[in-house]
């Protein structure tokens, strides 16, 4: 058989081609999960795959053209190469075509993960005077909440004997005192100028008084729109604590992100269902940990010191505490276990101590029994101050005692969520809003999450898709 027979020649030629796309599909196989589950990746890999087909059908057919020594080549195989030389010409067309409008819904696709605010800060001084900065610069007013007209309430809410009504004239009197006539105008000022631009908005609140920073300010409701602003999609509102530090930011985690969940079940405490909300945690997170986006660490026995081990043998991004907790005496208080698993108590100065220096964690979240609770003395007597005293940028922790039910409701929302790149405050947001729909605006459970932030952003999820 002569080599330079045109068909043999052409067979050649298309074979090539046909082991050339199959290995531009093959190279990128190991990078299915990430093309799968992002459309950029997607439509970088089309457009690059196109090229290189192109370039190869070129390539053919300036050999195609090449002068040839036989002088009668075999035309039924010269028409059927050309075929599907045109087939595939006209399939890359195609799917080049298809690549501009996936280009141009690619931004649509994933406008949950870039979302964009307006900050409104809202600071009340230790003399109880209010400074709102916004967007719309700044504006002063002055703080008047009668105390005695909430107490009752607060005790109340204490014991969980709330109804729907309570907690919306709780969440009132709060309103109107934060927000006075100069304040809630900037604030309708701020949220028209977010719709307009389709921005949300973030609202931090920062406390001189530990007296009211001790309050439950998640309860905060708008009479006018009939919405509590802690459940809001639009409002993301988180707790700041001014301290003399330099702010770190909030920096999204070089994958893998690294979770540490800590477990403590003391065998003389009420039994916790902790395997179930163990496992709410690996079902939200399951995709990313399948992927090796994700690695979750669980340590079943919290003693101090395998903690504290644990926490210098891998620098862990998120730490999650499932577990007891107690505010007596102007102290919070972490029940771990003791060398017989019974409860050991440890005050909150202690347990800010085992992240001292650490500088990965980017979020502590304390799904504990009054992890959030702060004294009205010491501002920094509370667990969860403790800890942004420490340089941790954000920290979740709970202001009442919280429901099994809905701790395990939390972990599965608000992780499920925050895997969508969600930042912190929305996705915590976003999670309080679904608790108030399955649990009920008639329990303090939706308010029960404080979120205390002391970064610009909260992506911490960042790359994930």
């Amino acid at each position: 058989m002569e080599t330079d027979n045109f068909p043999v020649r052409a067979a050649v030629l298309y074979f090539s081609l046909k082991r050339t796309i199959t290995q531009i599909i093959d190279s990128t196989w190991d990078d299915y999960e990430q093309i799968l589950h992002s459309p950029q990746k997607a439509v970088e890999w089309l457009n690059s795959a196109c090229d290189n087909i192109h370039t190869v059908t070129q390539q053919l057919q300036s050999q195609l053209s090449q002068p040839s020594d036989i002088e009668a080549p075999n035309m039924a195989d010269m028409q059927m190469l050309l075929a599907a030389l045109s087939r595939l010409r006209s399939d890359t067309d195609t799917i080049e075509d298809q690549i501009i409008k996936l280009q141009s819904s690619v931004e649509i696709i994933n406008e949950p993960n870039t979302m964009n605010y307006y900050d409104f800060q809202l600071l009340v001084t230790s003399d109880r005077k209010i400074r709102a900065s916004s967007e719309q610069g700044e504006e002063w007013d002055e703080f008047q909440l009668d105390m005695n007209k909430i107490r009752l309430t607060l005790g109340l809410i204490e014991h969980r004997q709330t109804n729907t009504e309570l907690l919306k004239s709780l969440g009132s009197e709060l309103y109107q005192a934060l927000f006075p006539a100069k304040i809630h105008g900037q604030f309708r000022a701020t949220l028209a100028g977010a719709e307009e631009n389709k921005y949300d908005v973030r609202l931090r609140l920062v406390f001189e008084s530990p007296e009211l920073a001790a309050l439950p300010w998640e309860f905060l409701y708008e009479q006018s729109t009939n919405t509590f602003l802690a459940n809001n999609t639009q409002t993301a509102l988180s707790r700041y604590i001014d301290i003399p530090q330099k702010k770190r930011e909030l920096k999204a985690a070089s994958l893998p992100l690294k979770v540490l969940l800590v477990i403590s079940s003391p065998t003389n405490l009420i039994p916790l269902d902790v395997a179930d909300e163990e496992n709410l945690i690996r079902e939200a997170l399951t995709q990313h940990i399948e992927a090796g986006k994700i690695e979750l660490d669980v340590l079943p026995e919290a003693t101090i010191r395998n903690i504290n081990q644990k926490l210098r043998q891998k620098p862990y991004n998120v730490f999650h505490f499932i577990g007891h907790g107690v505010f007596k005496n102007n102290k919070g208080f972490i029940a771990l276990v003791d060398q017989d698993n019974k409860s050991k108590l440890l005050d909150d100065e202690g347990f800010a101590n085992l992240f001292l220096g650490n500088r990965n964690l980017g979020l502590a979240v304390l799904n504990s029994c009054q992890g959030a609770a702060v004294s009205s003395n010491q501002v920094f007597a509370g667990i969860a101050p403790n800890l942004v005293r420490r340089g941790i940028p954000a920290i979740i922790a709970m202001q009442y005692s919280i429901l099994d039910s809905t701790a395990k409701l939390f972990a599965d929302e608000f992780y499920r969520t925050l895997a969508l790149d969600w930042p912190l405050d929305a996705a915590i947001q976003s999670t309080r809003n679904a608790i108030s729909i399955e649990v009920g605006l008639d329990k303090p459970d939706f308010a029960t999450p404080v979120l205390y932030m002391r970064a610009k952003d909260g992506i911490i999820m960042s790359g994930l898709h």
